[in-house]
């Protein structure tokens, strides 16, 4: 069994950090530290030479002369206490003070060792603890028993001095910034708690001018002065170093200590600030305007060709003859496609680069929709006498579960860019089943893709931070495209692949193949094509732009018996004033001379001659109107720019009315005994009371009745409500479930909420 005096050395060495702590704490308790040292270090080292003190006594404990001739002045066992002794003695202590301090720290022993639990026995080892500090106690008496007689004055001078001295002392270690003080040469001779902490990880103010244990320490210091004064004595500024928290950068001052008189030591000061995250942040700003300048370029590269060819077609469109005009029309709707592809690619670059797209996987008919896909594609390749093939297996399933708006994205990209880059042997579209993958194959005989192309395109995890190539270079035109490209692949589940040893660019597009449950059908194939009979409907399209409400209303002439144009909402106003039940519907731009699409769609809600009637709302930028939860609920559609034709037909008969030679529908929903709806004049009857819903509020009531007591997601709800052209937000569905919920009270018929789906409509 061990000794007391090795139990007692092993465990208060064991507890060096809680006597540290028990003591400061009860020196803060009896006002110690308004006289003396209130860091943590000061403490720490005299807890250190108290331990150290102990075990050499321990080592080497001597029978203690009865009569008086013990001399502790030169007793070897003690002499790191008589050290602490003298510091105090030079600085002015009061003797009262210093045998104070140091009953202070023979307390908290004391403490500490009763409160250890499990210490049967604490009473031997007390015992021991009480005959060490008798005796420390008498060695660090010896600085005041060989006090020469009338020193008082000069002592009370040591005790302002050394205040003064730890004042500015806790200045500089209070300073949130590193701080050196070195000598002339650059030798280092002093660092605050701020330097320690960031080059050596050393938090605890006064640590290197109390602990002599990190005198090793200072090789370390030293080396960071010698980086620092390489660089000069003056200014400094971003000057990137190594520290504990790895590489950082800071602005450096330096400055000889001001001493006119020459009485001090010569040193210099170094005031260092850490401008790490300003730096980084300007290095950003450095990379984002040099990537807008490669972006800007590139734009303006994509851009000029087909426009000039749009401009070139309509010079020559005056003096053409009919045959002429034929191939100049294809030319334009060429150049218009690129621009349109052009323009989405920027779009969806700026939508989806901080946020991946949601895909929402429909029933498609996948052979027809890529038939249609290379057809419209047909046009360019025809242009550059570029054969275009589409290859398609046998085993090619009817349907597929696909995001076809994504993956046409994604096809046209890679299509156009090989058309782009083929010698004319022609562009190949093939698609194979891979097992569980669905594979999409574009292959070109061009010279193949760049380097770092390849390298975005296969490692996108290295890529994020890849400028843009340079546009000047037309074999990098298309890097948006395909960036764009493996945005798009990753957020549908898919990867790239590249395949080696090819002659020109091959790119594989590999998705998981998923086949619908039940065969759905054609939801892409438009129910009622632009040649489809007219609908027996009058619009009113508010639109200021001359050029672009020519082509639309090209497009509903097609479509409707009557279209009115005006180009303000002053001039709206004055037409529906007049004639307010000649219009049927409405279609509206975002930007007014005089307001806005929502200031017109809140004015029509609000007239109960109109507020049934749907407004269809005209934007190019689609993504900042979704994000406005009232345009959901003010708005039966939204059409994007530029508008497409088959779009906008398959709004307008959504959302207008059927077209004027199909049969009638069937007008009356029946939800339960004594609750219906006439869906015509949206009228909810409820055991005879009558309550007119809204056209969204009718559509989303007409969805949850088409399943009673069966869960309804929130995509569908949406869709049903309008369509895949718009994505309603959580807060528009909730908003709108709200309403019809209180148009029910009263009814056998409750909107339940499904958590983490939708909602179920329950009748009972």
């Amino acid at each position: 069994m061990d000794r007391p005096d090795e139990r007692l050395k092993t465990l208060l060495h064991q507890e060096s950090n809680a006597l540290v702590q028990a003591i400061l704490q009860l020196a803060l308790a009896h006002g110690f530290t308004d006289q003396t040292s209130s860091m943590r270090a000061a403490w720490a080292e005299a807890v250190e030479r108290i331990n150290d003190s102990l075990s050499t006594w321990l080592t080497h404990v001597r029978p203690r002369q009865l009569d008086g001739r013990n001399d502790y002045r030169a007793d070897p066992r003690f002499e790191r206490l008589r050290e602490i002794a003298w510091r105090h003695y030079e600085a002015g202590v009061p003797l009262e003070l210093h045998h104070g301090l140091f009953t202070l720290c023979r307390q908290a022993y004391h403490q500490h060792l009763q409160q250890i639990p499990q210490r049967p026995d604490a009473d031997t080892l007390l015992a021991v603890l009480d005959d060490f500090f008798d005796e420390a106690a008498q060695a660090m008496l010896a600085p005041w028993a060989m006090r020469p007689p009338g020193e008082t004055a000069l002592a009370e001078n040591i005790r302002r001095l050394t205040r003064e001295r730890d004042q500015y002392f806790g200045v500089l270690e209070s300073l949130s910034g590193p701080v050196f003080i070195t000598t002339e040469e650059g030798r280092l001779q002093h660092a605050n708690d701020a330097a320690l902490q960031s080059f050596l990880g050393l938090s605890e103010a006064g640590a290197l001018r109390y602990r002599l244990a990190l005198q090793h320490h200072r090789d370390t210091l030293q080396a960071v002065l010698d980086d620092i004064l390489a660089a000069g004595r003056h200014e400094l500024h971003a000057i990137w170093l190594d520290t504990h928290a790895g590489r950082r950068c800071f602005d450096i001052r330096l400055r000889p200590l001001e001493d006119s008189a020459s009485k001090l030591d010569r040193c210099l000061i170094i005031l260092m600030n850490d401008v790490t995250g300003h730096q980084r942040a300007i290095e950003r700003a450095r990379q984002a305007e040099h990537t807008m300048s490669m972006f800007l370029a590139a734009m303006s590269h994509e851009i000029r060709g087909p426009l000039h060819s749009v401009l070139g077609a309509a010079e020559l469109l005056r003096d053409a003859s009919l045959a002429e005009a034929e191939s100049l029309l294809d030319l334009l709707g060429l150049s218009a496609g690129a621009l349109n592809a052009t323009l989405e690619n920027v779009l969806s670059f700026s939508r989806f680069r901080h946020q991946a797209p949601q895909p929402r996987p429909t029933a498609v008919p996948l052979r027809k929709m890529l038939a249609d896909l290379v057809r419209t594609q047909d046009v360019q390749a025809r242009h550059q006498g570029v054969p275009l093939q589409l290859q398609l297996p046998a085993d090619l399933p009817e349907q597929v579960m696909l995001d076809w708006s994504l993956v046409q994205q994604v096809l046209g990209n890679l299509v156009r860019n090989a058309l782009r880059h083929d010698d004319g042997q022609g562009v190949i579209l093939a698609v194979q089943i891979d097992g569980p993958e669905l594979v999409f194959i574009v292959t070109d005989h061009g010279p193949g893709l760049p380097l770092d192309i390849q390298t975005q395109l296969s490692h996108p995890a290295s890529a994020a931070s890849t400028p843009l190539p340079d546009p000047v270079d037309n074999s990098h035109s298309s890097g948006l495209g395909l960036l764009i490209v493996r945005r798009m692949t990753q957020a549908l589940g898919g990867r790239l692949q590249l395949p080696a040893d090819t002659n020109g660019a091959s790119i594989e597009v590999r998705l998981p193949l998923v086949l619908p449950e039940i065969a759905a059908p054609d939801t892409n194939t438009p129910a009622h094509p632009p040649e489809a009979p007219l609908l027996d409907q009058s619009c009113l399209l508010l639109d200021d732009d001359p050029i672009g409400a020519l082509g639309t209303i090209a497009m509903l002439e097609r479509l409707v018996r009557s279209v009115d144009h005006a180009t303000s909402l002053t001039q709206a106003s004055a037409l529906l004033q007049t004639q307010p039940d000649v219009y049927d519907f409405f279609i509206v731009d975002t930007r007014l001379p005089d307001g806005s699409g929502l200031d017109f769609a809140r004015q029509v809600r609000l007239d109960p001659r109109m507020a049934s009637k749907p407004v269809l709302l005209l934007s190019a930028n689609t993504e900042q109107v979704r994000q406005q939860p009232e345009a959901g609920m003010l708005f039966a559609a939204l059409l994007e720019k530029p508008l497409d034709a088959t779009a906008l037909a398959q709004a307008i008969r959504r959302h207008a009315g059927p077209p004027a030679n199909t049969p009638d529908r069937e007008d009356t929903l029946s939800i339960a005994d004594g609750l219906w709806l006439d869906t015509p004049t949206r009228r909810l009857h409820i055991d005879g009371r009558i309550e007119t819903l809204s056209p969204a509020e009718t559509r989303l009531l007409v969805c949850l009745a088409a399943a009673i007591g069966k869960p309804c997601d929130r995509t569908r709800i949406s869709e049903a409500i309008c369509g895949r052209d718009w994505v309603y937000g959580d807060r528009t569905v909730d908003v709108l479930v709200s309403r019809v919920r209180r148009r029910l009270r009263g009814s056998v018929a409750r909107i339940v909420t499904v958590h983490g789906l939708g909602y179920t409509l329950t009748v009972g």
